[in-house]
């Protein structure tokens, strides 16, 4: 009976959880999260570059560091890494809060096409299996985790099947 358990355990998720886990990605293919995402992080990267130009060949800004003859183009490296690191922190939080809310939006997709309780558990067992903390800090996890800790999707996914039941009735 342990080697039967212990079996089970290894052989990971079944042909159901694993159907879920693609109506879950299949969400996202259908709610566009790639494109948006793609789109936020040209602007980002428009924006960034756009900014490291202005600032290499912005006089006053070298000249009030004391560099008033030579702009060394490693000092305005510097520099412009000093200046945009607080700003980089407001841009990756709004980016991971992007990140969760494309997460639950995917997660609600899969529920929607009837596979809310096998991505549950599906969820459950590649948490156990990677040994991830299922219940952080949530404030830590809103900045840091790209995704919903496993208890956050799991209410909101039992919370979506009693919704998508109520309609159906």
């Amino acid at each position: 009976e342990e080697k039967k358990e212990k079996k089970e355990e290894k052989e990971g998720c079944n042909i159901q959880e694993i159907v879920a886990i693609l109506g879950h990605e299949i969400g996202h293919w259908a709610r566009n999260h790639l494109i948006k995402q793609l789109f936020i992080a040209q602007v980002h990267i428009f924006c960034f570059f756009f900014l490291y130009g202005y600032m290499m060949n912005n006089d006053e800004m070298f000249a009030s560091f004391g560099f008033d003859t030579k702009q060394p183009v490693i000092i305005g490296l510097i520099l412009f890494s000093n200046i945009i690191g607080p700003v980089e922190h407001v841009i990756n939080f709004g980016q991971q809060y992007l990140t969760r809310k494309f997460e639950y939006e995917a997660d609600r997709f899969a529920v929607e096409q009837g596979r809310g309780d096998d991505l549950g558990a599906a969820l459950v067992k590649i948490s156990k299996e990677n040994k991830s903390n299922m219940n952080p800090d949530p404030l830590w996890s809103v900045y840091h985790n790209s995704h919903p800790s496993l208890i956050e999707r799991l209410v909101a996914i039992k919370a979506h099947i009693a919704l998508v039941g109520k309609k159906t009735k």
